[in-house]
């Protein structure tokens, strides 16, 4: 770790390269461009702030937003409204209707004025201020359905602290912070912050967490002046910092693409803009089915094959492209009693999540991953439910791509409570009767596949397609029969291999459970996170001997946090662990 600024912070490795270039040798090539990828993914104060960070003095009284806010908010408002409108005059436009346009710059003069009044008026009420109780949030007009009102977040209270900065506010040199306490759902979004200067987000959040120190110390009965990181914000450094090479990112991309999805989405897409277009009479379609059922079918299969091929392709690139801009710049910096975690390329993310709230840890393996040996590594905590910048509430990747070997080291140095728990656990494994099990559940959802594709068929020859069609018959029934034993066979497959990699155990403190098929999870959860254990035995477990393991912590997502058909007294082994008695 080279030499820190003048708070004692180290300066950013290059995220993208994985190293820091010595000072002075000129740059180019593809150093040059990972370089200029960097100072444009990590943005270290807001352009319309003098040089230095804000100072915690600075933070004293009340605030607003900067103004600026009102111009990038109404942006936003206005802009999802002016395509509304765009679109209900692209008809006219292309009918030839020379007013059209003008039509639209008046639309969009008129909603982006309105917008601007109502985003002045909701700046002009929005306030914040830090005091002794907690940060105190105020927003309201103050008459009718617009009363003042107010809320109070404790300092002790807060879990998580992420920062925020999109494209648009990042032209402006603006960021977002978010508070979340676990109750994210009541709040709303009472407890954001908006139009924070950069440097001002950053020492508003370290100053969260030092006050958030003192007041669990004066809980706790401790002098809050003996407590670590007492010290004004901004005056420690990072005790630990990981980045991700350029061939970490490039891998991490690839591995956690979702070229189905990806595809499936963009058929829908063109689906929908075929039908947009023949609504606006650009398209005329009529009568180009009777012409493609009287297509010989050599012709028609190679235009579909190339078809399928080209939207996975393109699929392949649009998720390699959002892996990319959501893992870019990634930086993990762990502190005294946060860790911090950065990543995004166009739209910055920055998340600070206080250790002690971390409720449980989760490996996740796709297929690809576990063939590598490497795994994405998420801390799950207290959250509201939802989605937030790609990744379900309450969920926060530690490491996207981290080598499983290396996990240990990596949990030392980022959540040390979690370190060395696979290493010295003694994990047991599911029974033949588990096996069994899995393989039956799977074959019994095939046959409600298979009738599916039967429901088709028997539609298309109440429809007449086919008689008018009879040379399709033939192929569709071949495909849907062949797409039915590969979805038997998949289906087969994720059930073995998840009785395969399932396990459980526990060491004295930590309950590790193993589960998933071609996914495979790995749970890592404290016994004093445990909220909820439950055993299950239906008719059929109790005659086999075995039974269902559920447990819950205090986070949202639960994936993982059960396995079927464990042995009985396994079973009943864990929950006397769980609940000890004495």
């Amino acid at each position: 770790m080279s030499a820190g600024d003048k708070n004692g912070r180290p300066p950013a490795p290059d995220v993208l390269g994985g190293r820091e270039d010595a000072p002075g040798r000129p740059e180019s090539g593809l150093a040059g461009i990972e370089r200029d990828l960097e100072r444009l993914a990590v943005p270290h104060r807001s352009l319309f702030e003098p040089e230095g960070d804000a100072a915690p003095s600075a933070l004293s009284g009340t605030h607003r937003a900067n103004p600026l806010s009102v111009l990038v908010e109404a942006v936003k408002a206005a802009s999802g409204f002016v395509v509304l409108v765009g679109l209900g005059l692209v008809g006219d436009f292309l009918g030839g209707d020379l007013l059209a346009l003008a039509k639209l710059v008046a639309a969009a003069a008129a909603i982006l004025g309105v917008c601007l009044l109502l985003c002045f008026l909701t700046w002009r009420a929005r306030t914040w201020e830090l005091t002794g109780a907690g940060l105190v949030v105020c927003w309201g007009l103050g008459w009718g359905p617009f009363a003042r009102r107010s809320l109070t977040v404790p300092y002790e209270h807060i879990h998580t602290v992420t920062m925020r900065s999109e494209l648009l506010e990042r032209v402006f040199g603006l960021m977002t912070l978010d508070l979340d306490t676990g109750a994210a759902a009541s709040e709303g979004d009472a407890s954001r912050l908006r139009g924070l200067r950069a440097g001002e987000a950053e020492t508003l959040r370290a100053e969260l967490f030092r006050r958030k120190r003192v007041a669990e110390a004066g809980e706790a009965g401790v002098d809050p002046a003996t407590v670590a990181g007492a010290a004004p914000a901004g005056d420690e450094g990072p005790l630990a910092t990981y980045a991700l090479t350029t061939r970490e990112l490039v891998l991490a991309c690839v591995s956690r693409m979702s070229v189905a999805s990806q595809a499936f989405a963009l058929v829908i897409m063109l689906v929908q803009g075929v039908n947009q277009l023949i609504e606006w009479r650009v398209l005329d379609l009529a009568g180009t089915g009777d012409e493609i059922v009287a297509t010989p079918l050599g012709d028609v299969v190679p235009v579909v094959a190339w078809f399928v091929v080209a939207v996975l392709v393109l699929g392949a690139v649009v998720s390699f492209a959002l892996n990319l801009v959501r893992y870019a710049g990634y930086r993990v910096e762990r502190y005294e009693d946060r860790v911090v975690v950065e990543h995004g390329l166009l739209s910055r993310s920055s998340s600070t999540l206080a250790t002690e709230r971390v409720q449980h840890v989760v490996l996740r393996q796709g297929i690809i991953r576990q063939v590598m040996g490497f795994a994405e590594v998420q801390a799950q905590v207290v959250s509201g439910p939802g989605e937030e910048g790609g990744e379900p509430m309450g969920t926060v990747v530690l490491h996207p791509f981290l080598r499983t070997d290396e996990l240990d080291a990596f949990l030392a140095e980022v959540l040390p409570r979690y370190a060395g728990v696979l290493g010295h656990v003694e994990l047991g494994r599911l029974g033949p009767v588990a096996r069994r099990r899995a393989v039956l559940r799977a074959v019994v959802w095939w046959p409600f596949s298979a009738g599916l594709a039967v429901a088709g068929l028997w539609l298309a020859g109440v429809s007449g397609l086919a008689a008018r069609a009879a040379w399709i018959v033939g192929p569709l029934v071949a495909a849907a029969a062949v797409l039915s034993l590969v979805l038997l066979a998949a289906l087969v497959l994720d059930a073995l291999c998840g009785w395969g990699a399932a396990r459980y155990g526990h060491t004295a403190r930590e309950l590790v459970l193993v589960s998933g098929g071609l996914t495979r999870l790995t749970v890592i959860a404290p016994r004093g996170r445990l909220q909820h254990v439950e055993l299950r035995a239906n008719p059929f477990q109790r005659r086999a001997g075995v039974a269902t393991v559920s447990v819950r912590t205090a986070a949202e997502r639960t994936d993982g946090l059960g396995l079927r058909d464990v042995p009985a007294a396994a079973a009943d082994e864990l929950l006397a662990w769980v609940r000890p008695r004495g």
